[in-house]
């Protein structure tokens, strides 16, 4: 089973969502770092309902919120402390402020939370572990072996102060040390049955950190909360959260898409600039903040939990591997081939297979991938520019440039898009658009370069 951090560096979509996620403390970092691709449909559900919990809540405790972050950006990890501590290891000052520390944000985070009614979970109660670490009853996050811990150490410390000589000073100082340490074995002592419970409360922490940040996302992204499905994926409103906000920025809306897609191969064709590579993405992308635990990005979403997510792209990766694209691509082609007949449930998304290669051989590989791929578990999305790919499975064609608004217009490509319906409609033919020399044409090619292709065509 993987985790959030293997997929990070091979998944450019999770670094985005990394990058976007609003994280108090390193403990949120690591929960989501440590978060398990999950394809089990009861944890799926577990945090679903809990992101949908805190975003109630949230409603409720804004006013709060602010003031809860900030006590969990002073939180720390200190697993290693706590497991030296339940190893019953010899803690130093350090270690043991930490511990304070730790023990008084949980202590007024928790007290933050009762106030505002949060029920999802509660943190146990450390007054006792304040108790030993603070004698003097400060409530302030500093350590050190305190004289009130002890009427000998008060009195040698004082008699210190007043040494006649520096052999009696250095005697007494060796006095003070040997006690001190005693001190803090029998401080670890009667800290060691609290161990557990400051552990759970450090994972509530981190817990808790985490699901503001998914709750704060799925806000600011706008996403829903998924049904989660038995055999079929549906989209409403399916948007990509990269290009939709780059497209923002230029004043330029995403044109969000609806799809349905059962557990069998399906071809996308549509001319060059409609979206088939975005689409994609987009499934991609939500499937992944699915198994992870997130919200997605559409108005309303039903999703498979698959075992495995493939995503070819042409020349990805080609850099790293040092392998042309067509080799590169024809490997993660065969490592498909050799999962889907294990029957394991998969979600294949194919962009542009074999566009490297001659129309001839290339219609012919799509066709053969398509073949295996039917009648095994795998949800399967190919999209392509060939013509004659036979077969027979489902087969969709994005609705593409309306060429009725946009005769005689010559335009810029970042104003194409409002001439371009970005929808899936189902579609029997066999050929696949050949609109490249009139999107040329609209662009203000040069002429001559259009005449002759007109010429040769």
């Amino acid at each position: 089973m993987f985790t959030f951090k293997d997929c990070l560096t091979a998944t450019p979509i999770l670094r985005f969502v990394f990058d976007h996620l609003h994280l108090s403390s390193p403990l949120g970092r690591k929960e989501l770092l440590q978060s398990v691709f999950m394809t089990k449909q009861k944890p799926l559900e577990v945090c679903m309902n809990e992101i949908e919990q805190v975003l109630v809540w949230q409603n409720t405790a804004s006013d709060f919120l602010p003031k809860i972050k900030l006590i969990l950006s002073s939180a720390q990890d200190i697993w290693l402390t706590l497991s030296r501590l339940k190893n019953n290891d010899s803690l130093d000052d350090i270690e043991l402020f930490e511990i304070k520390k730790s023990a008084l944000i949980m202590h007024n985070l928790s007290k933050l939370l009762i106030s505002t009614s949060f029920t999802l979970f509660t943190l146990h109660d450390i007054n006792e572990v304040i108790a030993i670490l603070d004698p003097e009853k400060t409530l302030m996050p500093h350590f050190y072996i305190y004289s009130s811990y002890s009427k000998e150490l008060m009195a040698l410390r004082s008699k210190s102060e007043r040494a006649s000589s520096p052999e009696e000073k250095e005697d007494l100082l060796w006095q003070i040390s040997k006690l001190e340490n005693k001190i803090r074995q029998n401080l670890v002592k009667k800290l060691l049955s609290f161990a557990t419970i400051l552990e759970e409360n450090l994972q509530f922490i981190a817990r808790l950190d985490l699901l503001l940040a998914k709750a704060g996302l799925a806000s600011e992204w706008n996403c829903c909360k998924p049904e989660i499905a038995v055999d079929e994926i549906s989209y409403v409103g399916l948007f990509h959260p990269v290009v939709s906000d780059r497209l923002k920025k230029e004043s330029i809306d995403f044109q969000p898409l609806n799809i349905g897609l059962k557990q069998e191969p399906c071809l996308i064709t549509g001319a060059n600039m409609t979206g088939k590579s975005i689409f994609l993405r987009a499934i991609a992308f939500s499937q992944w903040m699915f198994q992870f635990g997130f919200y997605v990005p559409a108005k309303k979403a039903a999703i498979v939990p698959v075992e495995k997510i493939h995503f070819v792209a042409g020349d990805s990766d080609t850099e790293h591997t040092g392998l042309s694209s067509f080799v590169n691509e024809i490997f993660h082609i065969h490592h498909i081939l050799q999962e889907v007949k294990t029957d394991k449930k998969m979600l294949v998304l194919v962009d542009e297979f074999a566009r490297t290669t001659n129309p001839k051989e290339g219609s012919a590989l799509v066709t053969a991938f398509l073949e295996m791929i039917n009648h095994k578990k795998a949800i399967c999305l190919v999209t392509t520019h060939y013509s004659n790919v036979a077969g027979n499975f489902r087969r969709l064609r994005v609705k593409g440039i309306e060429w009725d608004k946009i005769e005689h217009i010559k335009t810029h490509p970042h104003k194409l898009n409002k001439y371009i319906d970005y929808q899936l409609e189902d579609c029997n033919e066999q050929t696949a658009p050949e609109e490249a020399v009139k999107i040329a044409e609209i662009l203000a090619i040069d002429e001559a370069f259009i005449s002759l292709v007109k010429k040769y065509l």
